[in-house]
């Protein structure tokens, strides 16, 4: 065989190159949009309970919170379940403390998610039946979806869900346009063009990538490991998050001061110093047993707010808000070792 022979059959035999880089940016995305997600589940979440205390104060907070039962935990939906939904759906289950009969999945073909059912997760098709049984709706259906899945659902949305966004193409602008609410928070990423420089193991799936606390706090969107990431996460969405627990809080009929309570135990760990104020948010007033009103979190994200540079600015407030984002997953490592210790673990 001549030396132009064996060159064509060289061609045709080797694989052609990967470039592995477009598996390590999917799996980090994937990774980001789950801790992310999985994280504010868990804030509202304490929110909720928390409310039960304050409005019963003869029950202690620590035992509210330490329930092994809570009561009236966050109704959760899962619209659109390929496979970031599918992620988030574990990792909610595994890290957020979600209960299986507290999540929902709508999605066109249900009956391929038979182990989120052998779970007790109700998964069905039928969007509207969702939106209208979740306190908070994750959206994770591709971009080419979202035209016909907003005109089905814009005049039947409670005007208390929070739609929370990880369709990366749509803004919370547009989103706002096309389901007539701007109840919407919506994490905006940015890929870094060093990512090839970035080790991430491809080899995890999300749910054991987030046993890392290195890998948790690059999620984080103020974090002190962001520049570490191939994929970041603009500051903002932090703030973005903070207000729609406000909102939140006014669901649950808080006044200013019970909110800025609930705001400082769960973002904060009940922090004693460098508090956010009244004014910080709105003008201040002499009506302290008055509510915060309802932001419009569209324009929260459009705009630059005393909140935002609070937050990134003051070192105290950031650690903070950066333990108690590590604290979720690592609350349950702790729990899953104890487990395995006295031999209690799942298998």
């Amino acid at each position: 065989m001549d030396l132009v022979q064996r060159l064509k059959q060289k061609v045709t035999t080797e694989p052609p190159p990967v470039d592995i880089t477009e598996n390590l940016e999917t799996l980090q995305f994937e990774i980001t949009a789950c801790a992310q997600a999985t994280y504010f589940t868990v804030v509202l979440n304490e929110a909720r309970q928390l409310r039960r205390q304050i409005k019963s104060p003869q029950k202690k907070t620590a035992k509210i919170l330490q329930d092994r039962e809570p009561k009236d935990q966050v109704k959760v939906g899962i619209l659109g379940c390929g496979r970031l939904g599918s992620q988030l759906a574990h990792c909610l289950l595994t890290y957020g403390g979600v209960r299986p009969k507290d999540l929902k999945v709508s999605t066109r073909r249900p009956e391929t998610l038979e182990y989120l059912q052998s779970k007790g997760v109700d998964c069905f098709y039928d969007n509207i039946k969702l939106i209208t049984t979740s306190h908070i709706v994750y959206l994770c259906v591709l971009p080419s979806q979202i035209p016909s899945i907003a005109e089905e659902l814009k005049h039947n949305i409670p005007p208390t869900v929070i739609f929370y966004s990880l369709v990366s193409t749509y803004t919370t602008k547009k989103l706002k346009q096309l389901l007539l609410t701007s109840n919407i928070i919506h994490p905006e990423f940015t890929w870094r063009d060093d990512s090839h420089t970035n080790t991430w193991d491809c080899t995890l799936n999300v749910n054991a990538a987030l046993e890392n606390p290195d890998t948790v706090e690059m999620t984080c969107p103020i974090g002190y490991k962001k520049s570490e990431s191939i994929i970041c996460t603009n500051e903002k969405f932090a703030e973005q998050m903070l207000f729609a627990l406000m909102n939140w809080c006014t669901q649950l009929q808080l006044t200013k001061v019970e909110t800025l309570e609930v705001i400082h135990s769960v973002l904060f760990q009940d922090l004693m110093e460098d508090k956010f104020r009244e004014e910080d948010f709105i003008k201040r007033t002499d009506n302290l047993v008055g509510m915060f009103p309802r932001f419009d979190l569209v324009k929260v994200f459009q705009v630059k707010t005393p909140v935002q540079r609070k937050l990134v600015e003051d070192e105290h407030l950031r650690k903070t808000f950066v333990q108690k984002y590590l604290s979720v997953f690592d609350t349950y490592i702790k729990q899953r070792a104890q487990a395995l210790l006295s031999g209690t673990a799942d298998n």
